[in-house]
């Protein structure tokens, strides 16, 4: 994948970046006792039975809709999941990158081989055509809280090597009942 040159930290905030917009139709994500596979055991198992890489306790985003209002290509780094379930001591954090990334969608993973999760110039909106599964939640007990998606990667434009940072974030319901 291309190198990735960001200097986000934590400095600056998801609305410095108005060029990315992030979307799902989902507003509460449900949390499932049970393992899953995620889409990229998926595309990595082929024609075989994917492994259930997801662990249980889980919640899943059906489509993620990346919309930017730049000419550039725009390219996604991470997703970043971050909750705080009540009762449990320390924030829970759930991070896609890398091939994990790409596999969401068929434009990122056309073939065999995953490819950088680019949104290319002249195009506006991508929307992932897998789930974005995260697993593990730490708990037992119900309870609902806010979640926060953020998006961060970089637009480039094809004639130069300066990237310039793109970040954004979209909250939406964690339940388990």
């Amino acid at each position: 994948m291309k190198s990735l040159v960001l200097i986000l930290a934590s400095v600056f905030s998801a609305n410095v970046y108005a060029s990315l917009n992030v979307t799902s139709s989902t507003k509460e994500a449900l949390v499932i006792p049970a393992s899953a596979s995620s889409c990229l055991a998926r595309k990595q198992a082929g024609s075989s039975a994917p492994k259930a890489d997801i662990p249980a306790a889980y919640f899943r985003i059906p489509n993620i809709t990346f919309t930017k209002s730049s000419s550039k290509d725009m390219y996604i780094a991470q997703i970043k999941v971050s909750l705080t379930v009540p009762g449990s001591s320390s924030p829970y954090t759930c991070v896609i990158a890398g091939d994990a990334l790409s596999a969401l969608s068929q434009q990122w993973w056309p073939e065999a081989t995953p490819v950088d999760s680019l949104i290319p110039a002249g195009t506006a909106s991508l929307k992932t055509d897998c789930p974005l599964y995260c697993g593990n939640i730490p708990t037992d007990k119900m309870f609902s809280a806010t979640a926060t998606m953020r998006v961060d990667g970089y637009e480039q434009d094809r004639n130069s090597d300066d990237q310039s940072p793109v970040s954004a974030h979209l909250n939406f319901t964690v339940t388990n009942q």
